[in-house]
């Protein structure tokens, strides 16, 4: 693209030898036309980022664009969401375009409204909605400058946008700082700054200009300079822009203040606040002190600002002087310091006291609580603990909003300044909790070893302990082991060994759970039997017993499987009831009745449970254990041949796990969609999945992972008749405590398949060990299905009769199809043809009804050799993979449109329930339609009348 780039601001100081990073730009304002941009452009302080981007501003407007812009202020960092009020505060009228959960979400974010706390990836969707409405019309630059100065929960909204952009039209052009923060001010390196970097967005570095360019920017700005001066100014400013006029007329006005031999060392953003100061210096002494308060606090308002001079006996004709040495001006109602590196002299350049007296000066004029907390933690010098109870308070406030990341900073420098342990360990430990929930997944571990040395509250000890090994959980954070858990316990137990027993508890079964991810050894398993027994009380026995089934499902299978029901009862009306817990154990409980159903193969009652989750942890804002939920109900609900719902949960939950980065959870999720899409013969994504899975667990010592990844890499390979991989890859299957069991007909299949039924022997002994104390349905036939496939004769008969007795007792609908199958296979080869074709029948009808493609035609083409009819009620054509089922060509979110489409559901409605913008919806929909041979929604009911609605 070729484009006359108009040159930057008025006069001498033109924008010169940006050449390439102006053609860069053009590109990206082309390329928009077809799809969104996002580019990160970086370089050090006063390098020229918002020169540039002011250029490409001007040629935004002039081919039609829109433009939107913010600048991240330094003040502004504690408070949530400042810097996105100031972004999208023009486009607050299009709000009721929104999805009515999107909107709502981001009112009580920026506190237009009252409200329970948003979820958070709510207030970022409707960001991104906002934007895409923005350029809906014609396209739209947005330019977020000083993004490392962004407070962390407007970065988040806006990264989450950068990463979804493909469908806008529009580019946004974010700047930031490389080089560190100077005059004793926070670095930019992390925060704000990581969560952009994490976009990984294309990054355009301005670097200095050259020294030609340089000489001429400097004598264009300075044309009475002499060349030793020239000089000494050229070596000094290093090719940086802003350093080059500045230090140029430092000199000019003070020959002698800047620059001498023994600053040569000097960075150049030193260079440049020595010029700022010298400029600040030859200010009235009055004038001096309210621009030490602007520095203080740049993001208040001019009334603000005043008022707080006001209290020093400064008035709006000391603001004069400063605009008059071009240090600030006023900007929107608020006074502008002309350059981040002003605050940074100004601050830093004044001594403690005098920064503690304006802080605390500002502390008492601010009229909003929030500021003032914050001003008045600034000026504290050792522990205040009515400052600390303040700064909770807005810490509760940021909470209540969605600014999580707020939160938990206001927190912890509240702890900071509390003078007690107790207190200070509380208040930690909320941070810690707050910030995994956030998903800042350092700061949560950070924050729960800092408070876990000051923790002496029975309730904080605990809730510390739970938030560890929730972190550990979900994203591969280094924590307790079971064993330290039990000594945790008992060191709880007090001197008695009787005191803190709920307390005791909970820790107790949060260390049963390790059995579900790592398995534990069977000493260790019983001393925290033993330790649950001796803390069981009244209040507690729901909590005791998931820890017994987690630590001997095989042992209590057959007394707690009647009991699921009235578990579930409980944690339903746990979830329901208005008590305020201190510490809540309503997400324990999910996890524990879940992973407990789970493990006794009652997936009817996981999938309840898991249900519950998911509806509890959305309405109360904390996605990152929705997603969770989500892939633990996707997992149920694949053993129950749902698959359609199940992949609309699994890959649901990737996204969701994968936008907070949450590895483990992305990680699983990705296995349980590889299992569903090996059950439909859809290879090529199942094969991405584990991928995916397998990158995101990396090496990570986690024994469940690893078994799963296994287990869908051995099903995928017996499918695709490839039994010696299958065979390697099912052996790792029987590392896991509950992995093994599920996985064994598969590891028996793959023993005979490849010749030597011997090598499952052992394992399948053990297997029947453990199914005989189970007694259950599902796993009665994996077993009694592997032994008719090692057995001969009349003895296989007799354990395929047993496999498929009780059918209707059997969760598992897919597993004991592919019995029926098995056993028709047998049956015809023995030319019993009759019995062969009722057992495929069966077998072809739960196929074809949970979507199961590729069993569906192994069964049709069995019941074919039998003489059996195969037809079935006409439906749209094949699709082009061969699929019979009309959503077989869609992707899982395709089709979970489709299907929700097709219950009557708005494109907003469609939005919030999948955490997607509805413009996106209305693109997905349009690429479905003619997948599906149609062309409007009104026919999508007709064209998936073989799907099942997904159920949510």
């Amino acid at each position: 693209m070729q484009t006359n780039l108009p040159a930057f601001g008025d006069g001498p100081t033109a924008l010169v030898g940006r050449g390439d990073e102006l053609a860069r730009c053009a590109e990206l304002l082309a390329s928009v036309a077809t799809a969104g941009q996002a580019v990160l452009i970086e370089g050090d302080a006063g390098i020229g980022k918002s020169t540039l981007v002011n250029v490409v501003a001007a040629v935004a407007e002039e081919q039609d664009f829109r433009v939107l812009r913010c600048v991240g202020v330094e003040g502004e960092t504690p408070f949530g969401f400042a810097g996105l009020h100031e972004l999208i505060h023009p486009l607050l009228d299009r709000l009721p375009a929104l999805p009515i959960g999107q909107r709502q979400a981001l009112e009580v974010a920026l506190g237009r409204s009252e409200g329970s706390q948003p979820n958070r990836l709510m207030i970022w969707l409707a960001t991104l909605s906002l934007l895409e409405e923005y350029a809906a019309e014609q396209p739209a630059l947005v330019v977020v400058e000083d993004a490392q100065w962004l407070d962390t929960s407007t970065a988040q909204a806006i990264a989450f946008a950068a990463r979804r952009l493909s469908t806008v039209r529009l580019l946004l052009a974010i700047t930031m700082r490389t080089d560190s923060a100077v005059g004793g001010l926070e670095a930019p390196e992390g925060g704000s700054a990581a969560v952009i970097r994490s976009v990984g967005m294309p990054r355009l570095l301005l670097g200095p200009l050259n020294q030609a360019t340089s000489m001429d920017l400097l004598r264009a700005e300075q044309p009475g300079i002499d060349d030793r001066e020239l000089q000494l100014v050229l070596a000094q400013a290093a090719g940086n822009p802003l350093a080059l006029i500045e230090l140029g007329r430092a000199r000019s006005s003070a020959p002698n203040t800047v620059g001498t031999s023994g600053e040569q060392w000097l960075p150049t953003t030193r260079r440049l606040e020595q010029a700022f100061l010298s400029g600040n210096s030859q200010l009235p002494e009055r004038s001096r002190r309210l621009l030490l308060l602007i520095a203080a606090a740049p993001e208040a308002s001019v009334g603000q600002l005043l008022a707080a001079g006001e209290r020093e006996g400064l008035g709006p004709e000391d603001l004069a002087p400063i605009e008059r040495a071009r240090l600030a001006g006023v900007v929107n109602g608020r006074i502008v310091l002309r350059h981040p590196l002003v605050r940074s002299a100004v601050y830093g350049g004044a001594t403690f006291a005098e920064r503690t007296a304006a802080h605390r000066t500002l502390a008492e004029a601010a009229d909003d609580p929030d500021r003032s907390a914050w001003h008045a933690a600034a000026a504290v010098t050792d522990h205040d603990d009515s400052v600390a109870a303040a700064l909770e308070c807005s810490s509760a406030r940021a909470r209540a909003r969605g600014a999580l990341t707020e939160a938990v900073a206001a927190l912890r420098r509240s702890a900071v300044i509390t003078s007690g342990t107790a207190e200070r360990a509380r208040r930690l430990a909320m941070a810690a909790e707050i910030a995994r929930q956030a998903g800042d997944v350092a700061e949560g571990a950070m924050l729960v070893r800092e408070a876990d040395s000051l923790a002496g509250s029975p309730d904080v000890v605990a809730h510390l302990a739970l938030t560890e090994v929730a972190l550990t959980r979900t994203a591969l954070v280094p924590g307790r082991s079971a064993e330290d858990l039990l000594a945790l316990a008992e060191r709880l137990g007090g001197p008695s060994g009787s005191d803190n027993p709920m307390q005791r508890l909970r820790v107790l079964a949060t260390a049963a759970t390790a059995h579900c991810v790592s398995g534990l050894p069977d000493d260790l398993r019983q001393r925290l039997r033993h330790a649950i027994e001796l803390a069981s009380c009244a209040g507690g026995e729901a909590i005791a017993q998931v820890g017994r089934v987690l630590l001997f499902p095989e042992e209590y299978a057959v007394q707690t499987r009647p009991r699921l029901t009235e578990l579930l009862r409980v944690v339903a009306d746990g979830l329901l009831s208005t008590e305020v817990e201190r510490w809540p154990s309503r997400p324990q409980m999910i996890i524990g009745v879940g992973l407990m159903a789970d493990t006794l193969q009652d997936f009817a009652a996981a999938l309840s449970c898991w249900s519950l989750g998911v509806d509890y942890f959305r309405r109360t804002g904390a996605p990152g254990d929705e997603s969770w939920a989500l892939q633990e109900r996707a997992w149920a609900r694949v053993f129950l041949g749902e698959l359609r719902d199940g992949l609309a949960d699994a890959e649901l939950a990737r996204q969701i796990s994968s936008d907070l980065g949450l590895r483990v959870v992305a990680a699983d999720a990705a296995i349980t969609a590889a299992r569903a899409y090996s059950w439909s013969g859809d290879d090529a994504r199942a094969v991405a999945a584990i991928a995916q899975s397998r990158s995101l667990a990396g090496g990570e010592d986690h024994p469940a992972l690893k078994a799963r990844v296994s287990w869908a890499e051995g099903v995928l390979a017996l499918n695709q008749h490839r039994y010696e991989d299958a065979w390697d890859a099912l052996r790792a299957t029987q590392t896991h405590p509950t992995v093994r069991l599920l996985a064994i007909a598969d590891l028996t299949e793959a023993a005979v398949r490849t010749g030597h039924p011997e090598r499952s022997m052992a394992a399948l002994a053990a297997v029947s060990e453990s199914a005989t104390r189970f007694a259950g349905p599902y796993l009665d036939n994996l077993v009694q299905r592997s032994l008719a496939l090692t057995a001969a004769g009349p003895e296989a008969e007799k354990y395929f009769e047993l496999a498929v007795e009780g059918a209707e007792r059997n969760p598992g609908a897919l597993e004991l199809a592919r019995t029926q199958l098995m056993y028709g296979e047998w049956l015809r080869r023995r030319r019993r043809i009759v019995d062969a074709r009722e057992h495929l029948e069966a077998a072809l009808r739960t196929f074809d009804r949970a979507g199961a493609h590729l069993w569906t035609g192994r069964a049709a083409a069995e019941l074919r050799a039998a003489g059996g009819s195969t037809a079935r009620p006409a439906k749209v054509p094949e699709q082009p993979d061969g699929a019979p089922d009309a959503t077989g060509a869609l992707t899982a979110q395709e089709r979970h449109i489709a299907l929700l489409a097709a219950e009557g559901l708005t494109n907003r409605e469609i939005a919030d329930r999948m955490y997607v913008s509805h413009r996106t919806v209305g693109t997905h929909l349009h690429r479905i339609f003619p997948k599906l041979g149609i062309t409007n929604r009104t026919q999508l009911q007709a064209a998936l009348s073989h799907a099942q609605p997904p159920r949510s």
